[in-house]
């Protein structure tokens, strides 16, 4: 009678806040996507070009870099809402700082604190969505996504037709009043209540009062390295690892198509507004994700959905190129943003196997910080590439490079596979670094 009166209620209440979880997911991505793809432009349009531009472009992601891990550890300690609301607030400081820009200088400032604060929007979504039940978690993943990719979709479309009828600043009193509302969402999100693992967390009862207190009071630098510690022991993991490394040429290759895509169409005599159509004909793709991804994780191994998906996402670098008509680049989006949309649940769905709820929030922080690896990578290799070659061949070059980088990453999942160590003791392995500092 007890279970009857009190589980029935939480089931609308988890209801709502995956709602609200969700929608603070689609207006994050739906901000993040009004700039991202005219933030090359507007450079451009300021005179600043080549190596400079790769570096106004690179330092978005540069404080994210180093703040994913913390950013993580603070989630774990401080709560996912705490991060999600702080990171809200620093978007919309860098909204304001965006209307403001007219030089390199302001820009770059708004671009550092956009990338700490997108960072921790997205770390803080990430981590409240992998918190529900196991039950059907394949399906709210695969939800999640589909609200990211209508974000995703019509941003750009509003980002266009924005800075071709009234100007680019337009566009970032836009992204400052999605943030508005994204903190307001924010404050509607509830966090799962969390129960440590005793194993983790209860000393030895043999241990004694005293050294219990000694545990509770045990300096920050030992944290700190337990921290580190454990966040080694996940890397170790080959599994991890293949998580981390697909996580990066995921986000490299949609940040090509956000950042690089909209110059090399702008140089076919393409509008803003068709730039902007293009770019959210990725984003439809993914909304196709929603229903096929459950159904291809049953049908096919983990090891052929990675090939799969590496190799249809890969023909975007080595195929813009070689196209100039509006219709079949928006074609070769289209399917490419399939293979990438499906990268986005996989990955959640096998750190949500391969980590405790006390862990939860490092892995999405060391996915995180993969993530901002791409994003800094990116304008620097084309920035490098662009000074001394066509935008064109700088395309079919990194494409090349990232072609390595997903046969080494193949490679090291079927080696993993023979991997002896469990996932189990790989854990507690993890969990005993952190007890011990």
């Amino acid at each position: 009678m007890t279970e009857k009166l009190i589980f029935p209620p939480q089931a609308p209440m988890q209801h709502r806040n995956f709602v609200w979880v969700s929608l603070s997911c689609g207006l994050y991505w739906f901000a993040f996507s009004l700039t991202r793809p005219i933030i090359s432009l507007y450079a451009a349009s300021l005179g600043i070009q080549g190596i400079a531009a790769g570096l106004v472009l690179a330092v978005y992601a540069l404080l994210p870099l180093l703040a994913a891990i913390p950013g993580g550890f603070i989630a774990d300690r401080l709560g996912r809402t705490v991060v999600l609301r702080a990171g809200a607030l620093l978007m919309i400081v860098s909204g304001l700082l965006y209307g403001l820009s007219a030089g390199p200088w302001i820009l770059a400032l708004a671009q550092l604190i956009a990338g700490l604060g997108q960072m921790a929007v997205w770390l803080a979504v990430q981590v409240l969505i992998t918190e529900g039940p196991a039950e059907g978690s394949e399906s709210r993943f695969a939800t999640f996504s589909l609200y990211m990719a209508i974000g995703q979709m019509v941003a750009p479309i509003v980002s266009g037709f924005l800075s071709d009828q009234f100007g680019y600043r337009t566009v970032f009193a836009g992204y400052t009043l999605s943030s508005l509302l994204l903190m307001l969402t924010s404050w509607r999100c509830r966090e799962e209540s969390r129960t440590p693992d005793p194993a983790a967390t209860a000393p030895s009862p043999s241990i004694g009062a005293s050294a219990r207190f000694l545990q509770a009071e045990e300096p920050v630098s030992f944290k700190v390295r337990g921290l580190f510690r454990q966040c080694l022991t996940m890397v170790r993991n080959r599994r991890f690892a293949v998580i981390l490394l697909t996580t990066f040429i995921s986000l490299f290759i949609v940040d090509v198509r956000t950042a690089y895509l909209p110059i090399h169409l702008e140089s076919l005599g393409i509008s803003n507004t068709r730039v902007g159509l293009l770019v959210a004909v990725g984003a439809l793709s993914a909304l196709f994700v929603r229903p096929i991804y459950p159904r291809l994780m049953a049908k096919l191994s983990f090891r052929w959905m990675l090939i799969l998906t590496y190799g249809v996402s890969l023909m975007l670098l080595f195929a813009v190129p070689l196209l100039s008509n509006f219709y079949a680049i928006a074609a070769l989006v289209f399917v490419t943003g399939l293979a990438l949309g499906i990268n986005q649940p996989m990955t959640l769905s096998m750190i949500a196997g391969a980590t405790t709820q006390e862990e939860r929030g490092l892995g999405i922080g060391l996915r995180l910080m993969s993530n901002r690896a791409a994003q800094l990578m990116d304008p620097l290799l084309f920035g490098f590439f662009t000074a001394f070659t066509s935008l064109r061949t700088s395309f079919l070059l990194v494409g090349v490079l990232l072609l390595v980088c997903c046969a080494f990453t193949v490679r090291l999942y079927l080696s993993s596979e023979k991997e002896p160590l469990s996932r189990a003791r790989t854990m507690e392995k993890g969990r005993e670094f952190q007890r011990n500092g």
